[in-house]
């Protein structure tokens, strides 16, 4: 195909970069990060002693 452009090979690349952001959310999804929970938690006692504070 002279002066156009592989549409095969385009295709190709482009999924990769399909494949690759799949493959990241997938991870994000596997392995959650520690931190999440620790900020709940804390966030979680910090209103829990807000209440115990309201009610005095």
């Amino acid at each position: 195909m002279l002066g156009g452009i592989d549409s095969s090979l385009f295709l190709s690349g482009f999924a990769g970069f399909l494949v690759v952001v799949l493959f990241i959310l997938f991870l994000r999804w596997a392995f959650p990060s520690s931190q999440k929970s620790v900020s709940k938690a804390h966030r979680r006692e910090i209103k829990r002693s807000l209440r115990e504070l309201k009610r005095k």
